[in-house]
């Protein structure tokens, strides 16, 4: 097919330099997101004309104040077209207008896009108008993301078509975007973005203290919303009070929408001696927990990725982890943690119970956990997506064309 946009063909200069190369990053929400600061700090190195676009900015974390620019879009909202089912909403991101004038202001090069969303499609906009590059970073699969809408497939598909890259954490979501969106194969890179700096986590004191917990210490991090399965832990200690083991303890950190559900379980289950609650903890608090623990529990039943998994390993402990949390591809199963099935706590309850009944067990897997976590850092992550920005830059834009083929995924992951 021949190129829709000769004319900008001819009027870009693609040779030059990094410092001259303005690169915007659009992500529609960051409320949580502080892990990724490290990131955007250490691409700017790379790139200084870099700046981050989205709608929801908790603040610069400790020691990142200025770091990147950032520019705040209000006006985002979910728009629900039909009674979201269990984990799955089922609408689209609005997209604030004013992202257009914004956009243009900044004049991007290249534009890095979180997902498929009406920002991607304003991305493709400048990519028209001006030649900018487009790259889509997918953080990968889960029942709520990927859905079994066809229409949204091909829209997906529709949009990956003009993208002139794209870059995923791990396997399965490089899968997706080259056998479902139709991405070229030589335009996918895999490699984990979202990666923990501990320094980061423990930039501040921690207020208070670890609840008087029985070890082992089972950790939960994240919000206490039905999406991320606290309650499935919950069923386990219980299972495990059951059989008449009381000697550990299962730590909740996190707020939401079920905290109230989890304090009357917690008591009409008569687990008030075992589990506690600490509730919400800053971001640059967490490592106090994360090193006070044993063992960390994910029990996610959706999750695309779940950085908090590698934040643990990161601080040397093991991880019983979800199938179904994207980040569950770090984990060796029975050399740095074991993967379980939310949705039987039977399961999760066996392999707290071998904690528990070994007590060197956490410390041997924790040494293999932050060893094979140990190379991802948010340095090497900038460096990679560097690397594929500038690699864009220096290659012809994309002419739209859908390859037929499909190649191995991971031939073409970044080097490790």
């Amino acid at each position: 097919m021949a190129n829709i946009f000769p004319e900008i063909k001819q009027q870009r200069t693609d040779s030059s330099p990094r410092e001259e190369t303005r690169v915007a990053w659009l992500f529609p929400s960051l409320a949580r997101a502080y892990y990724w600061q490290p990131f955007f700090k250490a691409f700017a190195a790379h790139f200084p004309r870099t700046a981050v676009f989205t709608s929801i900015w908790p603040g610069f974390a400790t020691g990142y104040e200025g770091a990147f620019e950032v520019h705040t879009l209000p006006g985002l909202r979910y728009v629900d077209l039909k009674k979201p089912v269990r984990d799955s909403r089922r609408g689209f991101i609005w997209t604030p207008l004013s992202i257009l004038k914004r956009l243009a202001a900044f004049k991007p090069d290249v534009l890095f896009c979180c997902g498929f969303s009406g920002w991607t499609l304003c991305a493709l906009l400048f990519k028209l108008l001006r030649g900018s590059r487009v790259i889509i970073y997918w953080e990968g699969c889960s029942a709520q993301s990927v859905g079994s809408s066809t229409i949204k497939a091909m829209l997906r598909r529709a949009i990956g078509r003009f993208a002139d890259a794209a870059v995923s954490n791990g396997e399965e979501g490089a899968a997706y975007l080259r056998d479902v969106v139709s991405i070229l194969q030589e335009r996918i890179v895999c490699h984990p973005c979202q990666v923990p700096d501990i320094s980061l986590l423990s930039s501040t004191e921690a207020e208070g203290s670890l609840p008087m917990a029985t070890r082992p210490v089972f950790l939960y991090v994240g919000s206490i919303s039905p999406r991320k399965g606290w309650n499935y832990l919950l069923e386990a200690a219980r299972q495990l009070a059951d059989r008449g083991i009381r000697q550990f303890s299962v730590v909740f950190v996190g707020s939401g929408e079920q905290e109230n559900d989890l304090r009357k379980a917690i008591k009409d289950n008569q687990l008030d001696g075992i589990v506690h609650q600490v509730g919400a903890v800053a971001y640059e608090q967490l490592g106090f927990y994360y090193r006070a623990a044993d063992v960390f529990v994910s029990p996610s039943r959706a999750d695309t990725w779940g950085v908090a998994v590698l934040e643990a390993m990161a601080f040397g402990k093991p991880v019983l982890c979800s199938k179904y949390a994207g980040s569950r591809q770090m984990i060796s199963s029975g050399e740095s943690g074991f993967i379980f099935d939310p949705f039987n706590p039977n399961e999760l309850a066996d392999y707290m119970s071998r904690f528990i009944q070994d007590h060197g067990l956490a410390a041997r897997l924790g040494v293999h956990a932050i060893e094979s976590i140990s190379t991802f850092t948010p340095e090497r992550a900038a460096k990679v997506l560097a690397d594929v920005a500038t690699s864009t830059m220096q290659r012809q834009p994309q002419r739209f064309q859908v390859s037929k083929e499909t190649n191995s995924v991971g031939a073409h992951k970044a080097a490790v």
